[in-house]
């Protein structure tokens, strides 16, 4: 089986998220607590999977981007290679609602240029991830809104950080109190694979080993 084409997927699902805005030293910094993708003309309420990646990288939204999260709404967002993957994904598995969501909301594609921000959301207490303390209800409603929770944020140290700060993920096994996620784990390293690897014959066999999952 093959990959489906880009433009025949944008024919297919359409994805939306939810922007909004952190100030950090008079500064505002885009970031995304969500995304959706969706299939086009379905109607779906309770979503097939949420799937957990290391943070939002570069993103492209058509719509106004709130001030404060509380305000976010789901606004049309461009696919990324990594939603196209996904929305293969989807296709081989009959579904019609996938949420993302991210260790961190810090829309920063460049790792070095994360930790710069990162470490200025740490030193002022501002928080910027959905796993950190004191949104405990909003985390529980979210993984849970899904028939599947998929881990895939990959193995970069960031990651593997990240994961071990929020007790998501150790030793290959997924933390107490979400036994119940699945992940194509790397033997190498013990941490979830990203959907997107670099070439296209490791893409075919991402989606292979997780629809084997997924069983």
């Amino acid at each position: 089986m093959s990959l489906i084409p880009a433009e025949q997927l944008k024919q297919i699902f359409s994805v939306e998220a939810k922007f909004y805005q952190a100030e950090l030293a008079n500064e505002k910094i885009l970031m995304r607590r969500e995304a959706h993708i969706r299939r086009n003309g379905v109607f779906a309420t309770r979503a097939d999977a949420v799937i957990v990646m290391i943070n939002p990288s570069n993103c492209e939204q058509a719509g106004k981007t709130e001030k404060s999260l509380r305000d976010a709404k789901c606004v049309s967002t461009k696919p990324n290679p990594t939603q196209y993957q996904l929305m293969n994904l989807m296709e081989r598995q009959g579904w019609n609602l996938v949420k993302l969501v991210n260790l961190s909301d810090i829309c920063e594609g460049n790792m070095g240029k994360f930790k710069v921000i990162e470490s200025q959301f740490n030193n002022s207490g501002v928080a910027h991830s959905l796993f950190q303390e004191g949104n405990v209800v909003e985390r529980e409603a979210l993984l849970g809104s899904a028939d599947h929770l998929i881990f895939a944020w990959g193995s970069s140290t960031v990651a593997k950080r990240l994961a071990a700060e929020f007790g998501l993920f150790r030793n290959g096994q997924a933390e107490s109190p979400y036994e119940h996620a699945i992940a194509w784990v790397a033997a190498e390293n013990g941490f979830p694979r990203h959907p997107k690897p670099a070439t296209v014959a490791d893409r075919l066999i991402w989606l292979d080993q997780m629809g084997f999952l997924l069983q």
